[in-house]
């Protein structure tokens, strides 16, 4: 340290600009460029899950509507009806059976034109019947007719397979379909039927993205053995998918993952269906959650360039011309501090620094003045004119010559005159308090109702009043004549001339470590509404009335803290102002 300090000011102003501006610089801009990708990827996946999960339950609902429309197949009266009694034999009856030949027909219309994504279904019997419904199509079956057969019953599920529709113009198309083996519902080893319905690969992937897609993104349906289910490529459905290290990783459980892919990096997200031996997988490429980012990294770069170049013209021009007089400037006004009315700042030029210094070496010499003569006179003066005054007013006289008059109107029997003079006495004697600016809370509301009766009798009864106080916060200390302002306030602009009723209600309370005092009348009310008198209590005012209140309430702002002081409540009729001050039952520090 002591070599750096014989280093001239152009090296230490170059290394100082260097660790002050330069590597925070740099620092923050590279934690705020990592840390906005970490929240952009983090951002990323977390849609990717909500998407997956989406996808998910829409596929599930799929899946179980057809397995539900396989069941109800099985427990149909008329199903089991069409698929049992006997067709083009003696002993038919054909009416019967086109009869339930068109409910089943209506049944499934309604499920194909309500549902985008069922193809076609074919329902057939043992005792000869074949149904088909939806669009005609045909297509090698036969690997699913006999894994049904072998099921016995249980539903199978096929791979994607091919399907071709049309009679003129031929088109291919995948589907998924659901088989299923109908057995007797009294016997389950007596085959009646078998069913079978199909699913439009395209519109099944539709179905389950619908709003969930987004187009920077990949979803695949794949199978455990990594075969594709469903795919927005419609090429890759029904083969196995190109990336072995994805298939992998979902193999082995994986739910968030990265894998390569033609020298690209990718982020996965992997969801297995529920109670299904499938997965859901979500990739997006790492380049465009860069991209996404890269606006903040141009800005970034041309803010640190920016603040570099500003930073070193402004700091050169600021060691030249200020910081050097200002430290010259420091150091002198510490000692004029410290007492030694001999500092005096060496004036270089005629700029404002050079003026400033001026102006300082002649304050210091005008202070050393003052102190010498006119200060020191002055404060001996004053002295002496506050001892004459403290023994012309001697409180404890005025509080017996009161005393002497209130009895001495008892005596006459003039009761009212002395119960007015012990209210007035009341008012002198917490007044001065002895000088203290604290006191109880019982001492305030005992001050606060002698005044109200003095105005009661001067109103000639048409004032009445209650004051009520918690019995727990009696000792609670506030500041002296703090509710007698809001009273005044009450009397003097609240109250119509010609209104009988006048009422003022004080009451105090206690909530947690709070004292709230609400002193209400039923008057005309606030001149303003609630919501801008407690704006204008922080604000200047020449209104005398309103700066009284603006006194008490940046009195117990500065005494007790922010949040303390008065406000405005709504009221029905009148106006209803709170006092809020916390709750301490002793404050250190009253002096007179």
């Amino acid at each position: 340290m002591g070599y750096f300090r014989d280093w001239s000011l152009r090296w230490k102003s170059f290394l100082i600009l260097l660790s002050l501006i330069f590597i925070p610089a740099s620092t923050v801009s590279f934690l705020v460029y990592y840390q906005s990708n970490t929240i952009l990827e983090k951002q990323v996946m977390e849609r990717i899950e909500q998407h997956l999960w989406h996808i998910e339950l829409n596929l599930l609902e799929v899946m179980s509507e057809m397995e539900e429309l396989s069941s109800y197949i099985i427990y149909s009266e008329e199903f089991r009806q069409y698929m049992t009694l006997p067709f083009d034999e003696e002993g038919s009856d054909p009416e019967e059976m086109q009869q339930l030949q068109d409910h089943i027909r209506g049944f499934f219309t309604f499920h194909l034109n309500n549902k985008s994504y069922v193809n076609s279904a074919t329902i057939e019997g043992e005792n000869g019947v074949h149904l088909r419904l939806g669009e005609r199509m045909s297509g090698d079956e036969h690997e699913w007719e006999a894994q049904s057969e072998q099921a016995h019953g249980r539903l199978v599920w096929t791979d994607p397979y091919l399907m071709t529709r049309g009679d003129w113009i031929t088109e291919d198309f995948q589907v998924i379909s659901l088989f299923r083996v109908i057995n007797n519902l009294f016997d389950i080893t007596e085959p009646i039927g078998h069913v079978r319905i199909r699913l439009n690969e395209r519109e099944l992937y539709a179905y389950m993205t619908n709003g969930y897609n987004n187009p920077n993104d990949e979803m695949v349906l794949l199978q455990k053995n990594g075969r594709v289910l469903s795919h927005q490529n419609s090429n890759l459905v029904g083969s196995l998918y190109p990336n072995q290290n994805l298939i992998e990783k979902v193999q082995t459980g994986a739910s968030h993952f990265q894998y390569e892919e033609d020298g690209e990096t990718y982020y996965a997200v992997a969801r297995e269906v529920e109670g299904r031996d499938l997965h859901l997988v979500s990739t997006v490429n790492e380049d465009y959650i860069l991209n996404e980012s890269s606006g903040i990294r141009h800005t970034m770069q041309i803010i640190m360039i920016a603040a570099g170049v500003i930073g070193l013209i402004a700091f050169t021009g600021f060691m030249i011309t200020i910081i050097r007089p200002i430290t010259e400037l420091t150091r002198e006004t510490k000692r004029l501090e410290e007492g030694d009315f001999s500092a005096q700042v060496h004036v270089r030029s005629q700029d404002e620094i050079g003026q400033l210094g001026t102006r300082f070496n002649k304050a210091v010499t005008h202070i050393q003045y003052l102190i010498d003569t006119k200060y020191k006179l002055e404060i001996q003066n004053k002295e002496s004119e506050l001892k004459a005054l403290q023994s012309h007013i001697n409180p404890h006289f005025l509080y017996n010559t009161l005393d002497m008059i209130r009895w001495t109107a008892r005596l006459e029997k003039a009761s009212e005159t002395g119960k007015s003079i012990e209210d007035l006495s009341k008012l002198f004697r917490i007044s001065l308090s002895q000088g203290k600016l604290w006191i109880p809370l019982k001492d305030e509301m005992s001050y606060v109702q002698s005044y109200l009766e003095l105005q009661k009798r001067r109103l000639g009864g048409l004032l009445s009043f209650s004051v009520h106080m918690e019995k727990d916060i009696e000792e609670c200390h506030v500041l002296k004549l703090l509710l007698q302002p809001l009273v005044e306030n009450c009397l003097k602009h609240g109250f119509l001339e010609l209104d009988p009723a006048h009422n003022i209600k004080i009451r105090a309370f206690r909530e947690h470590n709070s004292v709230y005092i609400d002193v209400i009348d039923n008057g005309v009310g606030l001149p303003i509404d609630v919501e801008t008198f407690n704006h204008n209590l922080n604000q200047p005012s020449k209104n005398e009335d309103a700066y009284a209140l603006r006194n008490i309430h940046e009195r117990l702002e500065n005494t007790c803290g922010s949040g303390y002081g008065l406000t405005a409540l709504q009221s029905e009729s009148g106006a209803h102002i709170r006092v809020t001050i916390p709750y301490q039952k002793h404050k250190g520090g009253d002096h007179s």
